[in-house]
């Protein structure tokens, strides 16, 4: 701490040096005194505010009396904590707020077996659906995508790159992958078919 404490001002100096002065007002010269509130202060969550004001704004949002908001404030509380208590006690079956399914899961991966393992994982729609054309360049940049990072067909960029290899022997790493990302699909196209 005593080094970062000694080693911000000679930075804040360099910046000095670098950018305009009128870059610089009060909240610049604040990292001069975070080391030592580090160290006085302690871990930031202990003195840390956030997750009481979080709190107080959930509970607020919840008062239904307005005119005595202090009363209904508790209220809220006591609610929320009695709920929270007796959910404890429910069946498994039953989904409350402490074991509700994550907002992102989709229910893990489903078996297929005449899919390719790119497309097991199940997914939800999202927002409304519309039908959109995709351009030219949108849809080559799809199906690059799906080609190499597909499992199944990963031996055949290893065969692709063989071949370019052996048309092109000095070619470069650079060279390589962007005539991978040109010709990649339309060669693996005619190899398969």
């Amino acid at each position: 701490m005593e080094v970062l404490e000694k080693n911000i001002v000679v930075t804040l100096c360099k910046l000095e040096k670098i950018f305009p002065p009128a870059f610089f007002d009060s909240m610049e010269h604040l990292p001069v005194h975070l080391a030592y509130e580090a160290k006085v202060g302690g871990p930031v969550q202990y003195r840390w505010m956030y997750p009481f004001e979080r709190l107080m704004h959930d509970i607020k949002q919840k008062v239904k009396n307005r005119a005595s908001i202090e009363g209904s404030i508790v209220e809220a509380y006591i609610i929320e904590e009695i709920s929270t208590f007796c959910s404890h006690y429910f069946e498994p079956s039953i989904q409350t707020r402490l074991n509700q399914v994550p907002r992102n899961e989709d229910e893990g991966e489903f078996d297929l077996v005449d899919r390719l393992s790119i497309f097991t994982h199940q997914g939800r729609p999202f927002g409304k659906p519309f039908g959109r054309h995709l351009t030219t360049q949108e849809f080559n940049a799809a199906e690059l995508y799906v080609l190499l990072n597909c499992e199944e067909v990963q031996p055949f960029g290893k065969y692709f790159d063989d071949y370019i290899r052996q048309s092109c022997p000095n070619i470069s790493q650079i060279d390589l992958e962007r005539r991978r990302e040109m010709e990649f699909p339309a060669w693996f196209r005619s190899y398969v078919s």
